[in-house]
């Protein structure tokens, strides 16, 4: 589990979507039950998030009023989503994430749009994706940038300020989130403590790998990194409904 933090935490600073790999990991080596594994992850992704904007905002690359409008819509939305978590099955929504992530990833990879060419929807689209991002997110305890990154690529916003702003955003979603787990009593503090600062120092050289990429290559990577996150989580959906 010490390992996979450390990848986690490489993943969501590079390309945001590594968060899709921790809540299942703590379910099969970690033995835990799908809501505490769903409420430690995103105790663990308060770490990420503090060192990946800071990482970031630090380099400049942070679009500030984006995440503002984003915010607005995840906030409320992410305290919902951790609520609703104790009450309704995740499987319908986790395949939902699959299926997007897997289908952003693939048509990132087959028609790449010009790298930096977009800025993305305007408040009122901005707000929606907060909403969406934020319910779904805080639900499965993937974090945010694992669905945030390839909406916002599909939107057409340019590589490096979607995994930027995803970074930040993390913060607006398991914020309200680890507040609702820790009223339910499902979080165990210390081991996402103890993840959260492993994938923290992973963050800190994800950011470094991909403030350093060329804007092309860093979208292959992106695109990539959905494509298997994406594959990876349809596999173990669809696994789980079917008994295997």
């Amino acid at each position: 589990m010490l390992l996979l933090a450390g990848m986690v935490g490489v993943l969501i600073g590079m390309v945001g979507v590594g968060g899709v790999l921790l809540p299942p990991g703590l379910v099969t080596l970690g033995g835990m039950g799908p809501h505490a594994a769903t409420a430690t992850s995103t105790w663990a992704f308060l770490f990420t998030g503090v060192v990946g904007t800071a990482a970031y905002a630090w380099r400049g690359v942070v679009p500030w009023p984006m995440l503002t409008r984003l915010a607005v819509g995840l906030v409320p939305a992410a305290f919902l989503g951790a609520a609703a978590n104790a009450l309704l099955p995740a499987p319908a929504v986790l395949l939902l994430l699959a299926l997007l992530t897997l289908l952003v990833g693939v048509r990132q990879l087959l028609r790449p749009r010009a790298a930096g060419s977009g800025r993305g929807p305007g408040t009122a689209g901005l707000v929606a994706v907060g909403v969406g991002v934020g319910f779904t997110c805080a639900l499965t305890g993937t974090g945010g940038p694992v669905l945030l990154v390839p909406v916002l690529l599909a939107l057409g916003v340019a590589p490096v300020r979607a995994v930027a702003v995803s970074q930040a955003a993390q913060l607006a979603i398991v914020v309200p989130a680890s507040a609702g787990y820790l009223q339910a009593g499902v979080t165990d503090v210390r081991l996402g403590s103890l993840l959260g600062v492993l994938a923290a120092g992973g963050t800190v050289v994800g950011a470094l790998l991909a403030t350093r990429m060329r804007p092309a290559r860093l979208g292959q990577v992106v695109a990539l990194a959905c494509t298997v996150a994406g594959g990876f989580l349809l596999v173990r959906t669809v696994g789980g409904l079917a008994g295997w």
